[in-house]
Order: structure tokens, then C-alpha cells, then sequence
């Protein structure tokens, strides 16, 4: 769990833009391109962790490693499948500016997640207890924090900053449901029974605890005395050197599609919507731009392949009349004929076809056939309506899967008119929205970048996005 020198964390702090500049080096990788099985869950890049807040630098919820230890990884992943387990990561590459926001975490008023990560420690202490460190090995590239995953695992919990905080170390089926083993306390547990050594922890903790330190061993990982989850790969020690680019979308580096909205502002409801291709390493203009409308009340951050939390700027909310700023994915095609010209998975509605956006729903932000279903909602969206705006529609992936109240039912479809907004999609002339559904290949990995014009100025360097 280690953080910064404080020339490092000054030099953060004054100049960030120069930090944006440093490229990701081409040893780093993304483990889901080498090891897709092993479970994310990358707590740095969400409020759920000690800081309580998204660290600077994350995002996107990627792990990346240096591709020896991250192949090391997947063998790792391979000898713990054949015998009904697996690895779930909670933090891989940490950029030093992250580092240094730990750092900056223990000189400022506060302690929103005492409670569930420290309740017995001051945070002042962190560093001479060894829970935190100046430099980390986790900027150098070669550094995981994880956990064992396996047939007994309690399901995964869904957290919310609203949740109720349980104390690290509380009894398994008491304390956070991580969607992992036993092992003794949660993951950033400063406290005594996180130790690797500690005689706190019962025999199935133990156990499952060696079961994790054994595999990784074997592989050439080392483990940290004060973190049952941290360990660091051995098989290349000539990375020393740390390391401060952002961790952005992998989306980005596979798509070959890109369909770029920007507006003048976060309140403008008018836009202009430009497609791109990738040609090699860039992306090129593919035909025209266009106009298109977005929410009556603009734009705000959304829950896509970024993480935003961090940012300046509206967050979106269930009903707020605001479309989603950041990257999606694009999903299902749908509209009112049999059939469609679209490479797309595409779904013929009909007039039991709902979109829920009862956010106390299990079905919400989800589109279902009200009369197979069994309804647990109180609000929906009627798919089939009596004009013309559903009848060639996209289900764009904001909020997917579904936080409650964090927005729902997001699609590209036909608009009104040039100058009327709409309640948070994205719509256009129809003319338009059917060069989509021929244009768009999902074997392409297309995605939706939708913006403010300044954000998009801004972001375009780190999130490597082409010119407008």
C-alpha cells in the first residue's frame, strides 16, 4: 500500500499538467490483455477506500503491470483455476501522483472511512506502522494487491458511499462482501490481524491465506509482512524506476470506432457529433459532423469506462434531464421494424417492450419485455411509443452495471427537432442515426466519447482522443 517523497507530491501538486504529458512506457500492460479471468475490483480508482476519495491518477478502474509480471500473474491464474480457484486484484500500477494524494490524505482533516479501514490507528501513524510508504513499489510496475477467490466466496456486495461502515476486521459474513475468500480482514485493513504472521485470524483465514502465498511464490512474487494482499514480482529487478502516467480506459487503445460529441458548455443542449476510424495508431475523420441535441439541463459526468468523481463539474442523477459526459460503450440497436441494416445486436420492440428506470429495481437501466418479466417496478419507460423517436434507437452502456440513482434508459435516437433537448439521451435527425446503425461494428469495440468542448481540450493529451 506504499505513497510519496514530498518532492514528488509537490511537483504533483504545482504543475499536473506535466505529469499528463509522460507516456505509458511499452513494458506496462494491461492485465486484462494478458490475463482476462482474473477478477478487478480496483479500489484506488473508486471512494471505496482509506482515503475515501478516487486517487489522483486512476481514470479508469485498470490494472496494469509490467507484462513479466503480469504474464507471471496469469500463470498464477492457470495453477490456481485447476484447482477451483482464483485471483481477484485490487490495485496494480500506482501512479506517483496517487502516491503523493495518500500522502496529502494524512496532512488534512478528516476521516471518512475510519470506521471500515482504521478504526484503530491515527492516520498520522501510517507511515512509521508501515502501512503507508513514501516511494511504492506499486509506481515502479511490479506490485499487486489481491485476493483468492473461490466455490465458498460470499457473493460480491455493491458499494455505495451511503453504506454502512463495518470495522475491517469484523467476521467474514459481517464486514464488506469483497466477492472473496476468508482471509482474516478486508483489503486496506490497518490493523494488527492483516498482518501476514498474525495469530488473530482463524484456520480457515490461514489457510486460504497460504493457499494465495504459495501460488504466488511459486511464480516469483514476494509477500509484505503488514499486508496479507501485497506482493511484489522478482523476475525482472531492473524496474526501478517509478512512474506517473494515468491509468486511462484500455477501451481506447482497442477501439477502432469512435463517435466524438462535443457541446459549447455543461448546460448547452446543441452539439456536434463527428466519427472517427483508426488508421494505425490514430484516428481519422470518417464523413461529416453533425448536429445533434442532448439533455434539457446539458451534460454531467456519467458512469462509463472513466472514473470522474474526481472532477470539476456536474455528476449525473436519476431524472436530472442531463445526457452522460465521459466514454461508453454502445450496446443494442433497437427500433419499431423486424429487422434492421446494422451489424449491431438489434431488438425489434414491441408494446410490452419497458425500459426500468425505477432505480430500486433488480431490473433497472435495463430493457425487458414487461409481460415475461416479473415486475418489481414502480417507473418505466415505454419503448414502443406513438412517434417516431424510438424507431431506430442505440442503448448507449452508461451506468452499466447499475448504480442505484446513478441515471438509466441513455440511448442515441431520433430527435424532436434541432432545438428541443431531450430528458438525457443523445438524439439526432434520422438520416443521421441510420449512418450509425450501418457504420457501427461491434467487432470494432466502438465507443462514445461525449464531452464539453473545454473538458475535451483538456482530457484529449491523457485520454490520447484525436483533434476535433
Amino acid at each position: 500500500m506504499p505513497a510519496l517523497s514530498k518532492i514528488l507530491a509537490t511537483l504533483c501538486l504545482v504543475v499536473p499538467g506535466m505529469a499528463n504529458a509522460e507516456p505509458r512506457p511499452e513494458h506496462m500492460v494491461y492485465l486484462r490483455t494478458i490475463a482476462p479471468s482474473i477478477e478487478q475490483d480496483i479500489r484506488y480508482a473508486t471512494a471505496h477506500n482509506f482515503t475515501g476519495h478516487p486517487l489522483d491518477g486512476y481514470e479508469a478502474p485498470e490494472c496494469l503491470l509490467s507484462v513479466d509480471a503480469a504474464k507471471a500473474l496469469a500463470r498464477v491464474q492457470t495453477a490456481l483455476h485447476s484447482q477451483g480457484y482464483g485471483l481477484k486484484v485490487f490495485d496494480c500500477y500506482r501512479p506517483a501522483r496517487a502516491v503523493a494524494d495518500m500522502g496529502n490524505f494524512a496532512k488534512v482533516v478528516g476521516d471518512p472511512t475510519k470506521a471500515e479501514f482504521y478504526p484503530r490507528v491515527d492516520k498520522q501513524d501510517f507511515w512509521h506502522l508501515g502501512y503507508v510508504a513514501r516511494v511504492s513499489n506499486h509506481s515502479k510496475g511490479s506490485t499487486v494487491d489481491l485476493t483468492l477467490t473461490g466455490p465458498t466466496a460470499l457473493p460480491a456486495a455493491t458499494w455505495t458511499p451511503s453504506a454502512r461502515q463495518v470495522d475491517c476486521t469484523a467476521p467474514y459474513d459481517q464486514r464488506f462482501a469483497d466477492g472473496a475468500l476468508d482471509m482474516g480482514t478486508g483489503f486496506d485493513c490497518f490493523d494488527e490481524p492483516a498482518h501476514t504472521d498474525s495469530t488473530a485470524i482463524n484456520a480457515t483465514a490461514k489457510a486460504n491465506r497460504q493457499r494465495l502465498t504459495s501460488a504466488l511464490e511459486k511464480e516469483g512474487f514476494v509477500g509484505y509482512s503488514k499486508e496479507w494482499w501485497h506482493f511484489t514480482y522478482t523476475g525482472n529487478p531492473a524496474l526501478k524506476q517509478v512512474m506517473d502516467f494515468p491509468i486511462t480506459p484500455l477501451a481506447l487503445s482497442t477501439s477502432n470506432q469512435l463517435i466524438i460529441v462535443t457541446t459549447k458548455n455543461w448546460t448547452d443542449i446543441q452539439g456536434s457529433a463527428q466519427r472517427y476510424e483508426r488508421h494505425g495508431p490514430t484516428f481519422e475523420k470518417y464523413g461529416e459532423p453533425f448536429a445533434v441535441v442532448v439533455g434539457k439541463s446539458g451534460l454531467a459526468w456519467g458512469k462509463g469506462l472513466t472514473v470522474v468523481d474526481q472532477r470539476e463539474g456536474p455528476v449525473k442523477r436519476e431524472g436530472d434531464g442531463k445526457a452522460p459526459a465521459g466514454i461508453f460503450k454502445l450496446g443494442t440497436a433497437f427500433g419499431y421494424g423486424n429487422s434492421a441494416d446494422t451489424k449491431l445486436p438489434y431488438l425489434a420492440l414491441t408494446s410490452t417492450e419497458e425500459c426500468v428506470d425505477d432505480s430500486q429495481s433488480k431490473r433497472y437501466n435495463q430493457l425487458v419485455d414487461g409481460s415475461t418479466v416479473s415486475k418489481d417496478w414502480n417507473s418505466s419507460e415505454q419503448m414502443r411509443r406513438d412517434d417516431d423517436m424510438y424507431q431506430n434507437g442505440i442503448f448507449i452502456e452508461h451506468n452499466t452495471p447499475a448504480a442505484a440513482g446513478a441515471g438509466s434508459c441513455i440511448f442515441f435516437h431520433i430527435w424532436r427537432g434541432p432545438t428541443s433537448p431531450t430528458l438525457g439521451c443523445t438524439a439526432m435527425d434520422p438520416a443521421n442515426i441510420a449512418k450509425l446503425f450501418s457504420w457501427l461494428d461491434p467487432r470494432q469495440e466502438p465507443l462514445l466519447v461525449q464531452l464539453p468542448e473545454s473538458e475535451y481540450a483538456q482530457l484529449r493529451e491523457s485520454w490520447d482522443l484525436p483533434e476535433r
